[in-house]
Order: structure tokens, then sequence, then C-alpha cells
């Protein structure tokens, strides 16, 4: 990974640019567990750059993050728990570093199981904890608490085959801690030991250069208590001389710190993992309430067009009733049916060229929103479904007019079917939310030679329809396979099911085979008949089959293009 070569070269700045970029892809495309180790790097940079509290959120993100893993779930989860207990040990905050000890040590204790060494490895963490614990509370000054961890720590981890540099480091707490409430023969005692085994050499370890920094001071700390000024300089000079030392070999890492624009980034990171619910929400209820508004108004323009074309109906029916006896008012009511119907497209062509400016606003500011940079890749999707809808949209304004234009006045283009189903079912996901309603898709990947928008607004006004008519909490199935030279697409619902009176209205203009939905959706009554229009124009078929529970199945047949 190209982030931890960066981390090689200590190269933090860019290695955290790295891991974030790695994590915000993850989030987008993997599953969490995929993006845990990245978090856990982003948090680990951050505590070698000394910034503890800045990486307790990427610690406890890793905690959710890894509960979805398998395998080594057990060292993982305590081994974070124990980070942020460091984090905030580092940072002067005992009390909420004793908190995650403990929570840790909790941990351990009731998930032996899940640790790739059973009860061996689980022993070896809890030894460590405790080292911490001891230090911790030495720290806050309570002696009995503080020996009864350290000693326990040492027992456990001072043995061949357990971490006995870990043990070398719970001994100098525990000689600190003798040196410091005056308990000079125990301090001399523990002393002698920790001498003999580094001797030794045992607890070899990546730390001993901090082992041996500490020894030092330790001896220092001892002999200036005991007043031997002689040997307390000897040891203080040591110790100084070899932290010069360590510190002259670190000097890349403490001069490099995270510039003005990294910062920016992990603070935006932050961020998001505080408020992308609320973000997410109000970008929904925003394009909810953009389209509700769209949407009442065409309903509106429709159902006044609905009312005057009854109204012309009725008037030519009178006339059908007198046309032997009066040819005249014929010819006349020929004419006057006419001018109804420009009327009528005229009215049309005013409410295509009114909602035109709305519908294009949107887009407009849609795509000046994908200008900018600093949206998440999950904000980013959700503004090219705004985006896309309203380029729709505008092609179903245009479309108003043509519901009686010829099959060859359709442009038709090889489309690829399965990802025209997935926009169709994310653009109708939000409204089925609304009624706790979940849209499953099973389709193969096919190319189809249609009309993209039309057929687009065919197939969901069937998902539309299926929400309308199903109850909350259930689902809606969106299918599609090949069938010989064809492709059916099959959308299959829950809901009220059609009664056997209205089988043969329901593809009707205007039919009377109308009902409310199941929370009282207004019914219009055309939608099924300008879709039934749609698809055979493009040489398919459309029909339905109620099921013998509740609810019913719509097919769409389309002439099959060739494979993907």
């Amino acid at each position: 990974m190209n982030g931890d070569i960066l981390i090689a070269e200590k190269k933090y700045e860019q290695a955290f640019q790295s891991y974030y970029d790695g994590r915000l892809f993850a989030e987008s495309h993997l599953d969490l567990c995929s993006s845990y180790g990245l978090t856990s790097r982003l948090g680990i940079t951050l505590y070698r750059q000394g910034k503890y509290l800045n990486a307790v959120p990427y610690m406890k993100k890793c905690i959710i993050e890894n509960s979805y893993c398998k395998g080594t779930i057990g060292e993982a989860q305590q081994s974070s728990l124990n980070t942020i207990a460091l984090c905030f040990e580092k940072a002067g905050k005992l009390d909420s570093a004793i908190f995650y000890y403990k929570k840790a040590l909790t941990y351990i204790n009731q998930n032996v199981n899940l640790f790739s060494g059973k009860a061996r490895f689980a022993e070896m963490a809890r030894g460590v904890v405790y080292g911490n614990l001891g230090g911790t509370y030495s720290a806050l000054g309570k002696y009995d608490i503080a020996e009864r961890y350290l000693k326990a720590s040492i027992d456990i981890n001072n043995r061949p085959g357990y971490p006995q540099e870990d043990a070398r480091t719970a001994q100098i707490k525990l000689a600190h801690l003798y040196i410091n409430f005056l308990h000079f023969k125990e301090a001399e005692r523990l002393m002698h030991q920790i001498e003999i085994d580094l001797d030794a050499g045992r607890g070899k370890g990546i730390i001993d250069d901090d082992i041996l920094l500490r020894w030092r001071r330790l001896q220092w700390e001892y002999y200036d208590k005991i007043q031997d000024t002689e040997k307390a300089y000897k040891y203080a000079k040591s110790y100084y001389f070899f932290s010069d030392s360590l510190n002259e070999a670190k000097k890349d890492l403490e001069r490099i710190d995270l510039d003005e624009g990294l910062k920016e980034t992990g603070e935006r990171y932050r961020i998001d993992l505080l408020n992308e619910s609320d973000e997410l929400k109000t970008t929904y209820l925003s394009a909810i309430i953009v389209f509700s508004i769209l949407i009442l108004i065409i309903l509106g323009m429709a159902w006044y067009n609905l009312r005057r074309s009854a109204k012309n109906v009725r008037e030519l029916t009178s006339l059908n009733k007198v046309i032997s006896d009066y040819n005249l008012q014929m010819q006349n009511a020929l004419t006057a049916l006419e001018q109804s119907h420009e009327e009528n497209a005229n009215i049309m062509k005013i409410v295509a060229h009114d909602l035109r400016a709305p519908i294009g606003g949107i887009a407009i500011t849609v795509s000046k929103m994908l200008e900018k940079s600093y949206w998440s890749e999950s904000d980013q999707s959700t503004l090219r479904l705004i985006q896309s809808s309203g380029k729709d949209s505008l092609a179903l304004v245009s479309d108003l007019l043509k519901t009686h234009s010829s099959t060859k006045e359709i442009k038709k283009e090889p489309v690829d079917m399965y990802s025209l189903l997935v926009y169709c079912v994310s653009f109708m996901r939000l409204k089925a939310e609304e009624k706790r309603q979940r849209i499953e898709l099973d389709a193969g990947y096919f190319t189809a030679f249609v009309n993209r928008g039309n057929i687009w607004r065919v197939i969901c006004n069937l998902i539309a329809n299926a929400i309308k008519f199903s109850p909350p909490g259930t689902t809606i199935k969106v299918l599609m396979l090949k069938k010989e030279d064809m492709v059916l697409i099959t959308v299959d619902d829950c809901g009220i099911g059609i009664p056997d009176n209205m089988h043969d209205k329901i593809f009707d203009m205007f039919t009377e085979a109308q009902r409310p939905g199941t929370i009282g959706e207004q019914p219009f009554g055309i939608g099924l008949a300008i879709s039934k229009q749609i698809v055979e124009m493009h040489g398919g078929k459309i029909w339905f089959e109620s099921k013998s529970t509740n609810g019913t199945l719509f097919h769409i047949e389309l002439p099959y293009g060739t494979a993907v």
C-alpha cells in the first residue's frame, strides 16, 4: 500500500492523505470490514505525531468497523481499546484512560475464544493492560492499586514465550512507584533484578531504546532520592546523552507536522463521522421538496386538461344523437372540436414552457454544485441522481405533446437495460422509504433497442404504482431476464391487487378503475394508458397477473438487442 511506503519513508503528511483517500473510496464502494485497516492507520499516524486526542475518534471508528470482520477480531478490538486508553493517558486525561483500560480488560475476559491464540494470547493481552493500568494509577498517586496491577503484569509476561519487554516496562514503573513513596529497599531489590534481566538480554524487542532510556532515568531518580549526588549526576548525564542521541535520530519525525490543508482534511472527516446522517437527510429533504412541487404542478395541469377533455366528449356525444338530421351542425361541431384540440395543444405547450424553467434551473444548480470539490462520494452520487432526474424530467415535459406519435417518430438507440433499471430503482427508493418499503432488483445484463427516456418513464410509473398500492413495510421486487428474442421486465408487489371487474379497464385513458393508495394517495388513471402506448410503439407488450395472495405482477416485453 502506498501509505505504508510513505510511513516507512517518514513522509507522514503524504501517508495520512493517502490513507484518507483510500478510506473515502472504501467507505463508498466496499464493506465496513475493508475500511477498518485504513481507519486504524489514520489513527496510528496521528498518534505518532503526538495528536493523541485527534486520534481517538478514528480508533473508536475502528471498533465499529472491525466488528463486521471475521478472523482475529479479538486482538483488533482489545488493541483499539488499549490504544484509545493510551491516547488519553498521553494527553493527561487519566480518568478516561482508566475507563478504557478497564473496558479492554472486560472485553478480554468475556471474549477469550475470539483471540487467535485463545487463552494464551488473551493472557498476554491482559498482562499488557495490567501494566498500563498500574502506570496510570501510579501517576494518580494510588500506591496500593498501582502496585497490585504492576505485579500482576510482571507475573504474567515475565516468562519465556511471553512479551518480556513489556514486563521490563512494568518493572521500571513499579520501581519508580517505590522510589516516589520512599520504599527504597523494595526499589533497590527490584532495580537489581531489572539490571540482571537487561544484562542477560531477556525481553529484547522494538522498544529496547525506550526501556534503556527509562532505566537510566530510574537510576538517576533513585540515587537522587537517597542523596548519593555523585551517582545521581553520573546517571543524569548518561540519561541526557542517550536522550539527545535518540532525539537526533528522530528529528525528522519531530519536524514533520500536518500542514493546514491536511488539518482541514482530518477535521472534515471527523465532522463527517458526526454529521453524515444529518447532511444526507438535509439533501434528501431538499430533493423531495423540489420534486414534490414539480409533481404537484404537473398533476394540477393534467387534471385541468382532463376536465376540459371530459367536457369536449360530452359535447361530442350530444352532437352524435342528431347527426343524421343536422349534418351542418356536425360540421360545426367538428370545427369546434378541432379548435378545442388546438387550444389543448397550446395549453400543453405553455405547461411545457413554464415547467422547463424551474426544472432547468434545478439541473443547472446541481451541475454548479458538482463542480465543487468538497462533496463526499455519497453526496456526489446523490447530486448526480438529482441532475439525471432533472434531465429526464425535461425530456418528459417535451414528450407531453407526443403521446400519439407513430413508431417511426420515436428515436431509438441501444440501451443498457441493467443500468436503466438501477437508475429507476435508485430514483424511486426515496419515495419507497417514505412508506418504509424496500425495492429489490434482480436483473441480468441486456441491451434493448428503445427510447431510453420513454422506457424509463414506463418502469418508474410501474414502480410508483407498486409503492402506492402496497402497504408500508413491504418489499417490491423488480426482475429482468431474457425470454427468447425479448427482454422481460417484471414488477412484483404485495399490494391490494386488482379486482376482476377492473381487469379490462386499467389500461384505458382516463379509466374509471381508480382507487386511492394504501395511505390515501390520490389516483389519476392515466399512467398505465400512457405506459401501454409507449410499450406498443416499441413493438412490445404490457400485461398483468393477479397473484393468488395479495399483490400484482406487471410484465413488460421489449425487443432484445445484443448482450452487454
